[in-house]
Parts: structure tokens; C-alpha cells; sequence
């Protein structure tokens, strides 16, 4: 995880992700990339009676704010212990993410960003996402892996091992629905060949799966919940529900998500 990705704006949510990436990247010895994705080309679109007079005066307001945004971040950085970068790019945040995630080993935002989810399940790399003030500072408290056996949860559990093994204890929980077989066992196994030892659980759903998972990890006093993303349409998941978009919702916990 040396190459850390983070996209920056001007929401609440700026402090908690650049202090995020900062934290990791000093426990890794990584280094930042935090990007300012604007489409510019885009914006004359948007302006369809102004004209270009008006849609050009819009995309320099724009830019100006971008190149602002930059100069601060650039400045406030400066000072820190952490090797960085602050680029500005002609795209729309989605597109700017998985352009760069494809030499990003992990990508850090926010519970409360719009586009986490399309991110998150779109883009080929993990992806840290904290909630609104509470950063992710200290990496050695327990985490918990959200077991179902499934291919997401794998590909979480192995994009997960550099943090893993920071963590002071780390938990494979499985929440039963119908007594399926899920090998905890064999990704413990797995584990332990990266010098990991992890203990496995199972428990009964008490409420919802996120609820029963949120409850563990509050138990255990965790520091990080690592899981799939599952890729439903939105439609599905408004009408069945599910555990990653419940806990995407809800979560007062750190997120790693892998898809």
C-alpha cells in the first residue's frame, strides 16, 4: 500500500480524508496522490443557453477554485513527514480515480462521498473510506473481516493484509442466515501463511447482518471493518436491502472495501 490515492474537494469530509492518507502513509511509509478532478471539458455542456462567453467565464471560475484548492493543500502540506503530490485533472471524480487507481494500491475518502459506492465498484483497488470526523489515525486496534465466503469478501480479506498486520488482533466474523458452510477456517489458514493469525467467529444475525456486525466490531472495540462490495443495481438494493449498502449507510466505523 505505498501508493495511496486520495481525491480532495471542498466538502466537510476534505480534513477527514487528507488526515487519513496522511496517518496511513506514515505507518506504511507511502506516498499521497491527492487529486482534484474537475471535467472542464464538460462544463460548456452544462451551459446550454449562456453561450460560450458565459460557459468559458464558468469553466475559469472553476479552474480558479481548483488551482486555489491545490496551492492550500500543496501549502499545508508542505510541513508534513509524508511524501505527496497535488494534481489537478480534466475529468469527472469517477473517472480521475480509476484512471490513476491503475498504480494506486489503495484509494482513501469518505463514508459521506457521493460516488463512493460507484468507486468502490468500479475501481481496481481497495478502498478506505472514513466517517465524517473521525479519521483513521492510529491503525494497531483489532479488526473485524466480514466473512461470507464469497469472492468479495476474499478479494477484501487479501487487499486487506498490509493492514491486517498492523492490527493488534484481527476477527473473521461470520453471521449465519441458513447454516451455510463458510470456510473461516481456510481464509485463517490463509492468513497465517502471511504471518497473520486471525480468530474466526460465528453468530447468529440479531437484526440485520450490518447491525450484528456493527455490534461485534463495537465489542471488540475495532478499529477498521474490512468487506466486499457487492454490485446490485441501486434499484435491488433499495428494495432487498443488503449488508454492504446497509453498513455503507450506517457505518460509525472505518470501512476497507474490496469488489
Amino acid at each position: 500500500m505505498r501508493s495511496i490515492l486520495c481525491p480532495v474537494d471542498n466538502s466537510p469530509t476534505l480534513d477527514d480524508r487528507v488526515e487519513t492518507a496522511l496517518a496511513l502513509a506514515r505507518v506504511i511509509g507511502g506516498h499521497v496522490t491527492f487529486q482534484i478532478a474537475t471535467p472542464f471539458a464538460e462544463l460548456a455542456l452544462w451551459e446550454p443557453f449562456g453561450g460560450a462567453a458565459l460557459s468559458a467565464e464558468a469553466i475559469n471560475q472553476v479552474r480558479a477554485s481548483d488551482e486555489r484548492l491545490a496551492t492550500d493543500l500543496d501549502a499545508r502540506l508542505a510541513p508534513q513527514d509524508v511524501a505527496f503530490d497535488v494534481v489537478v485533472v480534466d475529468e469527472g471524480r469517477i473517472e480521475g480515480v480509476a484512471s490513476a487507481a491503475r498504480f494506486t494500491d489503495i484509494v482513501v475518502t469518505s463514508l459521506e462521498d457521493p460516488t463512493l459506492e460507484e468507486i468502490g465498484l468500479g475501481v481496481r483497488a481497495p478502498v478506505l473510506a472514513v466517517p465524517k470526523g473521525a479519521p483513521l489515525l492510529a491503525f494497531d486496534k483489532p479488526v473485524v473481516v466480514a466473512w461470507d465466503g464469497g469472492h468479495e469478501s476474499a478479494a477484501a480479506l487479501r487487499a486487506s493484509i498490509p493492514l491486517l498486520r498492523l492490527a493488534s488482533a484481527v476477527h473473521l466474523l461470520t453471521v449465519r442466515e441458513k447454516g451455510d458452510d463458510y470456510p473461516a477456517a481456510d481464509a485463517a489458514s490463509y492468513l497465517s501463511r502471511h504471518g497473520i493469525h486471525a480468530e474466526c467467529h460465528e453468530a447468529e444475525p440479531t437484526g440485520s447482518i450490518s447491525a450484528t456486525i456493527e455490534a461485534f466490531a463495537r465489542e471488540i472495540e475495532a478499529g477498521l471493518i474490512v468487506m466486499g462490495l457487492f454490485g446490485k443495481s441501486r434499484l435491488r438494493e433499495l428494495l432487498l436491502g443488503g449488508v454492504s449498502r446497509a453498513l455503507l449507510d450506517r457505518s460509525v466505523l472505518p470501512l476497507l472495501l474490496a469488489h
